[in-house]
């Protein structure tokens, strides 16, 4: 009787040694980003913040544009009006190949028509 509860401990260790969490971040004048997803082999699931760094109650954008790449392909997020300074960006994928916590993502922000700003995000050490 002793060896069932023994048995669904190292059972659940197992199972939570196979899955990880990443962290990657980055930041430039006006903004600053994170990435935070559970790998559990090829699923990925996360979220992207992105935070305007001058905000106040009334923050609004026009035409907010997220570009990010990686090293097998970028996602895009266009937005015509966006109300608030915080933009966050879901990705849950399947049978991918997931993000290595090595990677450095490269993230292109557009807004108001008129600005842009680049920076990498990645682990920070």
């Amino acid at each position: 009787m002793k060896k069932t509860p023994l048995f669904m401990l190292l059972l659940i260790l197992i199972l939570a040694a196979c899955s990880k969490q990443i962290s990657l971040s980055g930041e430039s004048k006006h903004w600053e980003g994170r990435y935070i997803a559970n790998i559990d082999g090829n699923r990925e699931d996360g979220n992207f913040i992105f935070g305007y760094k001058n905000a106040n109650k009334q923050t609004e954008f026009k035409n907010l544009n997220v570009e990010i790449k990686n090293g097998l392909g970028k996602t895009v997020k266009n937005e015509e009006q966006h109300k608030g300074a915080t933009k966050t960006i879901n990705r849950s994928c399947s049978g991918c190949a997931v993000t290595d916590e090595t990677q450095t993502l490269k993230v292109t922000i557009k807004w108001n028509e008129k600005y842009e700003e680049t920076f990498d995000m990645k682990k920070k050490k």
